[in-house]
């Protein structure tokens, strides 16, 4: 009896050139529309193919690219905002950045459970809370709005206590970076 042949996987520079190509442009179409027109399952088995053969560092790194870069994307629409509309739309980027972030987590499961704890990288979900607080603390602009527009609503609003939320999410140090101004 003959012994079936394993399946043998070549290391092809160029599929996993086109690999992390495709989580980049799937990322993208996360943050632009919610969705990608790409089918996850393939996109999942790329991502487990690049780990697999070694290539995690390569796709976790654009990855991380990609989604930088799409969050600064969501901050320059951002800054465009009208004051009296800046806290809803700071909550509509907000939601769309964490659907994002959690359609690439859903993407990357295999590179996140596996490559992510055995590299000592920071797991996809904390990476996309990170590059957003990092957005959020770094920008005077968007500090004194924000600051300016809570002021405005006195604290006691529905917009504020899911603002309050946001940063929370981000760290329990947050929320005090901002209104420690606004009531301290």
């Amino acid at each position: 009896m003959e012994k079936p042949e394993r399946f043998k996987h070549k290391q092809d520079p160029e599929f996993f050139a086109g690999a992390c190509m495709m989580a980049t442009q799937a990322i993208r179409e996360f943050y632009a529309q919610g969705s990608t027109t790409m089918l996850l399952e393939m996109l999942h088995r790329n991502a487990y193919y690049m780990v697999l053969y070694k290539k995690g560092a390569d796709l976790y790194s654009a990855v991380e690219t990609a989604m930088a870069s799409e969050v600064q994307s969501l901050w320059r629409a951002l800054n465009d905002a009208a004051p009296a509309e800046f806290l809803q739309e700071l909550l509509a980027k907000w939601n769309q950045h964490i659907e994002a972030v959690k359609m690439t987590r859903d993407m990357l499961m295999y590179m996140d459970w596996t490559f992510v704890p055995t590299n000592r990288k920071t797991p996809i979900r904390e990476l996309g809370l990170r590059l957003w607080r990092d957005q959020l603390t770094s920008s005077d602009e968007v500090r004194e709005r924000l600051t300016e527009a809570v002021k405005r609503r006195g604290g006691e609003d529905e917009l504020v206590a899911a603002v309050n939320k946001m940063l929370t999410e981000l760290g329990p140090d947050v929320p005090g970076f901002f209104f420690q101004r606004v009531f301290g």
